[in-house]
């Protein structure tokens, strides 16, 4: 299982950036949220979903992350130097958490889904999982959660109730009112 880090610190394409982490507790969500913003890459990154070519990473884009308290899963927000965003990308986890250094982290489960602002939907990298299961790397109870959370989350996007969505450009905007 790896341990993935909001600040990212480990990303060799960035150049330049900035990061906060800030508390968050008001209806509907109680957690921790950053931003990290990318100042410069030395590449642009680009994602291939089907026949979409989505550009996620470049100079003036900013991540948004949502960590949920008790949650198995994070929700990055993606959004160009123009603050549209291009994605919202969730981490299905086993846990989270909040090192000594102040930097949120979570223990990766590999399953993602991927949501475009057309609305289309994505589930990506069960591969990995199999692959970590085969090996021993996770054991079946984590598959088991990993495929129950994000489960969990298609249903409340389907049905219009995953509401992180929705909180996220607010909360962006909160961090630059701060």
């Amino acid at each position: 299982m790896i341990r993935k880090y909001a600040d990212r610190t480990d990303w060799g394409r960035i150049v330049d950036k900035h990061f906060s982490v800030m508390p968050k507790k008001t209806i509907g969500f109680s957690g921790t949220v950053t931003l990290f913003e990318i100042v410069k890459v030395k590449e642009p990154l680009y994602k291939q979903y089907e026949d979409k070519r989505v550009c996620i990473a470049a100079d003036g884009y900013k991540w948004l992350q949502h960590f949920p308290e008790f949650a198995h899963y994070t929700l990055t927000s993606m959004y160009d130097e123009q603050n549209r965003i291009v994605q919202w990308f969730v981490n299905i986890c086993k846990c989270q958490g909040i090192g000594s250094d102040g930097i949120p982290w979570y223990d990766d489960l590999y399953i993602n889904i991927v949501i475009l602002p057309d609305g289309t939907l994505y589930v990506i990298h069960q591969e990995k999982l199999e692959e970590a299961v085969r090996s021993g790397e996770l054991n079946e109870g984590d598959a088991e959660l990993a495929w129950k959370t994000a489960n969990q989350v298609i249903d409340e996007y389907r049905n219009g109730s995953f509401d992180l969505l929705l909180m996220a450009e607010k909360h962006l905007q909160e961090l630059y009112e701060d």
